[in-house]
């Protein structure tokens, strides 16, 4: 049923577009490049329409600790190599109330990328956010309206910079799934973990999902978005139908996330005089038929063919009539309840003017008068209720799902060679002028943004001092959360921040004896959740598992060092066991740490 709602529109025979069969997706490659400390560094390229040679989009870089076995490997960090550093200027102009424009400022295109998301700590963005949160409402607020709407509005900003960043990143990784040896580069558990995590991180406790839950996570999130668009596409399509509209499903490679609304220049024409029934219920545009700016229009236009029946067809089909069609709006399809209006091609500020206004009425609400939605319970009540309501009636009042629709269609304008050039130049232009955050680049200025930034960070992972010191640092952290409890790490931390940094806790001080301890704990990592699986599975695990990979665990357990954290899970396993291998087996582990068998 979660595919039916995609695939049935397609085959209607109303003025719906099939997916473009001439459909050529750009060419993908992943570059790898070592990185010292035993690492490799992943790029994601891509070809452009407009552009000779390839340009880099994202980079990833894999902890390999140097060796051959692919099961002590983790991903750590994330760029995205198409944004750069703001400036200096940038930053002022994003404290600015109000400020709703995006000028040119100026770039960072050869500092060093910031990475978009930390693969290892994820958590780390979720209580940054709480802290600022409770910092900006305890000491901030109580400073004035014009503190209080600037840093919640530069805030605000940052907030949605990331979140078009974590998009552009997660559009450009799922297209690894295109490449026939995408596995070979990263493997499925590592995509589906990337792709889940950058989804997640948008979301407010997103970074606190745990590893086992990533896959239900993940799933739980790929089918709400596939009955959204399918919705939405069949929304749109009736609308279109009953409105003697034309419907264009547009999208990248075969997700069709978008859709396109055409008007035949001779309905605008014959309907002089003849009034026609106009429903604009869910559509956002004004009435087409009665617009004096279509019947003498004089942008972009597409002429196509259609038979008796009204389907597309080639121009060379017996029985094809012509028909020229005006662009009306492009729409978002994988908004929640209702499409989404981009552009609006009679109205190109339109979109624009909503997005300030509602932005400005929050920014007066909560930073000039002070309403705080949690610290007035009937502001938080009423404002429940008004979005509610609204949201039912298709008010498009969830900026993160707005921000999410904007940056997939500029993702997919710059690398899709299969649009006419002339209409995506004339898409771009006017998503440009959407753009409301000083801290945003121009989509034009993406590619030399994007290679000057892999220079930078070629450069930084070259850098003795700069991305293998960094390597080094993590794998330090990862075997400390591993060693000491949540007591001991707090204490290590307050001790470095109260030497203003000059003590610094290290675990092991030599590379090669850090990895080779990393390697172990990841080793033994891996077998400890394969025998909480098992444990958790069944009250007689013998009967569901496979006895052999289950001694196999418990072995090289043994054989790496079973640590402290195990002793639960192998006690469990022991007594839950009737093979007697086994048991001694759990028996010797425990033994290996001074537990009692009998425990």
């Amino acid at each position: 049923m979660h595919w039916a709602a995609l695939i049935f529109p397609v085959i209607l025979p109303v003025a719906a577009w099939a997916a473009n069969p001439d459909f050529r997706a750009p060419d993908f490659r992943v570059e790898r490049h070592a990185v010292a400390n035993g690492a490799e560094l992943l790029t994601i390229f891509s070809s452009l329409p407009d552009h000779a040679g390839d340009i880099p989009l994202v980079s990833v870089l894999r902890d390999t600790l140097g060796d051959n076995d692919p099961d002590n490997d983790r991903l750590r960090y994330i760029w995205v190599l198409t944004s750069a550093r703001p400036t200096v200027l940038q930053h002022a102009a994003a404290f600015v109330p109000f400020f709703y424009w995006r000028p040119d400022l100026g770039k960072n295109p050869d500092r060093k990328p910031a990475a978009i998301l930390d693969l290892g700590n994820t958590s780390k963005v979720v209580w940054n956010a709480l802290t600022q949160s409770i910092v900006q409402a305890a000491a901030i607020d109580s400073n004035g309206a014009l503190i209080r709407a600037s840093t919640r509005r530069y805030r605000a900003n940052l907030a949605d910079q990331r979140q078009v960043n974590l998009m552009e990143g997660l559009t450009a990784i799922s297209q690894l799934e295109e490449i026939p040896d995408g596995e070979a580069l990263l493997s499925e558990p590592e995509l589906l973990e990337t792709q889940a995590r950058l989804s997640l991180a948008g979301k407010t406790l997103g970074g606190l999902v745990t590893t086992e839950r990533l896959p239900e996570a993940y799933l739980k999130n790929r089918i709400q978005t596939e009955e959204t668009r399918g919705h939405n596409w069949e929304l749109l399509r009736q609308r279109a139908e009953a409105n003697g509209l034309y419907f264009d499903p547009l999208g990248f490679a075969r997700s069709r996330t978008h859709a396109l609304l055409w008007i035949a220049r001779e309905d605008v024409t014959t309907s002089e005089g003849q009034p026609r029934k106009w429903d604009g219920r869910f559509l956002g545009i004004a009435d087409p038929f009665d617009d004096s700016r279509l019947k003498n229009w004089t942008g972009y236009t597409e002429k196509r063919y259609f038979d008796e029946s009204g389907l597309p067809v080639d121009a060379d089909t017996p029985g094809a009539t012509s028909r020229e069609l005006i662009p009306l709006a492009l729409y978002a399809l994988e908004y929640p309840k209702v499409p989404l209006v981009l552009v609006d091609f009679r109205d190109t500020h339109k979109p624009k003017n909503r997005e300030m206004l509602r932005l400005a009425t929050g920014d007066a609400v909560s930073g000039v008068l002070g309403v705080s939605k949690f610290g007035n319970w009937p502001y938080l009540a009423g404002s429940m209720t008004w979005n509610f309501v609204r949201s039912r009636h298709g008010d498009p009042n969830n900026r993160s799902a707005r921000l999410k629709a904007f940056s997939q269609v500029r993702r997919w304008l710059t690398l899709d060679g299969s649009m006419d050039p002339a209409l995506r130049a004339e898409l771009q232009r006017r998503l440009e002028i959407l753009g409301v955050n000083p801290l945003d680049e121009s989509v034009f200025e993406e590619t030399q943004i994007a290679e000057r930034q892999y220079e930078a960070l070629l450069r930084y992972a070259a850098d003795p001092n700069g991305l293998p010191a960094r390597l080094d640092h993590d794998r330090n952290a990862e075997i400390a959360a591993r060693r000491h409890g949540v007591p001991a790490r707090t204490g290590l931390h307050l001790a470095n921040w109260f030497s203003l940094g000059i003590y610094s806790h290290h675990e092991l001080q030599d590379s090669t004896s850090l990895a080779a301890a990393v390697g172990r704990e990841r080793r033994a990592e891996r077998q400890i959740r394969f025998l909480e699986t098992v444990a958790k599975s069944s009250p007689q695990p013998d009967v569901v598992w496979n006895i052999a990979e289950v001694r196999r665990a418990v072995n090289e357990l043994i054989v790496t060092g079973i640590p402290p954290r195990s002793v639960e899970v192998v006690s469990r396993l022991m007594l839950q066991t009737s093979d007697a291998e086994t048991r001694e087996l759990c028996a010797r582990a425990l033994a290996s740490i001074g537990v009692a068998a009998g425990q």
